[in-house]
């Protein structure tokens, strides 16, 4: 392998699953069963490291529960790719993306796939159902919501590109973590990595502030990885391209800043793990597990794309 230049600053261990492989041939063959054909599908299934990405998110799952998170990662890639990056604005663009998403949302909402239903819609439907029968006393309810959150989110951005606006900087940092799908990303960790933690430490601020910088770290390292396919799209959701607009810098000002930020969240990270006790939180070890589940996050979030060859053609 040549030596990968990381684009963020990444104090975290290379660590990923031995079987990522054997999840990219899981997602393979769910992805025959549920019909997706045609060059995007075969590119996401065979071409851009799939199954390394979610090995290196989850260095220390079941296997099983590692398959869940590829198939994860090949809906997210096909189903932003399609009703999203590169979706046409041409004629009643919003109305075909709402009942897209009203299909998505029957999904969620219980309503089991069936022969007739686009391919994301099955493969959807197969990531739920594999959770039930691998976890039934899993509860997939906040998972099942965080992915209506980002059909929102998306439709949000959808609406601010076909009007050709850049979003001012808190905004956009708000909306980024959402559209990107890093919330849902972390109600999948509590599936996948058998996370815990009670309800006062889950929405504890402190506990929230670190979800958020975490949240950040990684969807800076996509848009810095993603830029040159960005702009080349005419797509404004980047960080770099929000801080060009909001301070009239040039871009090497603009991604040194988003550095910056990613260093930022590093240290938010780091000062939290270090002394959570004195935030008034109980540092045991569901949230030791918690915590330390994020070095992997970020680790991938700053690797991947580096190894993926989605990153080094278009998309994000």
């Amino acid at each position: 392998m040549t030596t990968e230049t990381l684009l963020v600053p990444c104090p975290f261990p290379d660590r990923s699953h031995p079987g990522g492989s054997a999840a990219a041939e899981y997602a393979r063959a769910v992805g025959a069963e549920v019909g997706l054909t045609g060059v995007a599908g075969a590119t996401v299934l065979n071409g851009i490291a799939l199954g390394e990405a979610a090995a290196l998110i989850h260095p220390d799952t079941d296997q099983d529960r590692l398959q869940v998170a590829t198939l994860w990662t090949a809906f997210l890639v096909l189903f932003d790719d399609a009703w999203s990056d590169r979706l046409e604005f041409g004629g009643d663009w919003r109305r075909r993306v709402i009942e897209q998403h009203a299909t998505v949302r029957e999904i969620l909402g219980g309503r089991a796939a069936h022969a007739g239903d686009d391919p994301l819609i099955r493969l959807l439907g197969r990531i739920l159902a594999d959770v039930e029968r691998i976890d039934p006393g899993f509860d997939s309810s906040r998972l099942r919501a965080e992915i209506g959150h980002y059909l929102s989110a998306t439709l949000w951005e959808l609406d601010l590109r076909s009007r050709r606006e850049i979003p001012d900087l808190a905004t956009y940092m708000v909306m980024r973590r959402v559209f990107s799908t890093m919330t849902v990303q972390l109600e999948l960790d509590y599936f996948v990595d058998r996370l815990r933690l009670d309800e006062q430490t889950r929405t504890h601020p402190i506990v929230r502030l670190v979800d958020g910088a975490v949240a950040d770290y990684g969807c800076i390292a996509n848009d810095l990885y993603s830029l040159a396919a960005e702009r080349r799209a005419g797509i404004a959701s980047n960080i770099v391209i929000v801080l060009e607009h909001e301070y009239g810098w040039d871009e090497p000002q603009a991604m040194a800043h988003a550095r910056r930020m990613c260093e930022r969240a590093v240290r938010i990270y780091q000062d939290v793990s270090s002394r959570a006790a004195d935030f008034g939180l109980r540092p045991d070890e569901d949230l030791r597990r918690y915590l330390r589940h994020y070095e992997s996050l970020m680790s991938a979030a700053a690797r991947w794309p580096a190894r993926s060859a989605r990153y080094r053609s278009s998309g994000r």
